[in-house]
């Protein structure tokens, strides 16, 4: 798998060759090295989170064969991500919009196994650069684990977060991704995201240890992106099918959200053009 996610960017170069200079979104993916820690709900309401003073957000479902976005935002697509990647729709015509300017476009959900491949992930980033109107960020959910799919998009990305709660097999896992990415590009701009903490002490307390082994065995450490809390309300959202930041804008989990996306914005394309 990582032979072939290795190989990625001369895929990239192929690719990107003919598409026109100018303004590109800010692409950012959310993975994870375990599944249940949070991430497809982070990815959703980031992209809600980055949605402000005109800037146009595509959230994508990256995981090709488990679609959870599309539930997690009560949204019935007509298109989902391969449609797109096989030709059968562009990219206006598979985007959902599920709030003011924040569109989604879903993963699958027919149960058949597919794969996406990375020549398929860089194919579907062109479409993204050529879309019109233009987005300003594009925020991408991936499966867990080491992947060729999510590998492949963290790669093309700008930046990776990394997500993890505090659970000790949940943050093993996260190290093992993150020195699967590193191993094929060392330049990656990976982010450690604590979800789920019960206060900053914790989370801290998570990515001081984090960086212990990273700087061990990969004489690296990557940036602490901060955390997100445990949150009830977060789980009351899930059950109605609506993103936290919608259903319940004032809570912990949505404002730190909020303020992980003001980080953003702050630094990003969009904000630098005010």
């Amino acid at each position: 798998m990582l032979d072939q996610a290795v190989k990625l960017r001369e895929v990239v170069n192929a690719q990107t060759a003919v598409v026109p200079l100018g303004a590109q979104p800010h692409k950012i993916t959310v993975v994870s090295g375990k599944g249940g820690v949070g991430k497809s709900n982070i990815a959703l309401n980031l992209g809600l989170a980055l949605a402000r003073d005109g800037a146009r957000v595509l959230v994508v479902d990256g995981n090709v064969n488990l679609s959870n976005l599309d539930i997690l935002s009560g949204a019935s697509p007509v298109y989902r991500l391969l449609d797109v990647v096989e030709g059968n729709v562009n990219i206006k015509g598979a985007a959902a919009e599920i709030s003011k300017d924040v569109f989604l476009i879903a993963g699958s959900s027919d149960g058949r196994l597919k794969r996406l491949s990375s020549g398929d992930a860089a194919t579907f980033f062109r479409e993204v650069r050529l879309a019109e109107p233009a987005f300003h960020y594009v925020v991408i959910d991936t499966a867990a684990g080491i992947v060729q799919e999510s590998i492949s998009l963290a790669l093309l990305s700008d930046e990776v977060f990394v997500v993890s709660t505090p659970e000790p097999t949940a943050v093993m896992d996260a190290y093992v991704l993150v020195k699967a990415i590193k191993r094929i590009n060392s330049s990656s701009d990976l982010k450690l995201l604590i979800n789920r903490a019960q206060d900053a002490a914790e989370a801290e307390e998570v990515k001081a240890k984090f960086d212990l082994v990273s700087e061990h065995f990969l004489n690296t450490k990557i940036e602490y992106a901060g955390y997100i809390p445990s949150d009830s309300l977060v789980e009351k959202a899930v059950s109605v099918q609506s993103p936290f930041m919608q259903e319940f804008p004032d809570s912990p989990a949505s404002q730190a959200i909020k303020g992980i996306a003001d980080r953003i914005l702050s630094n990003g394309p969009f904000g630098k053009r005010k």
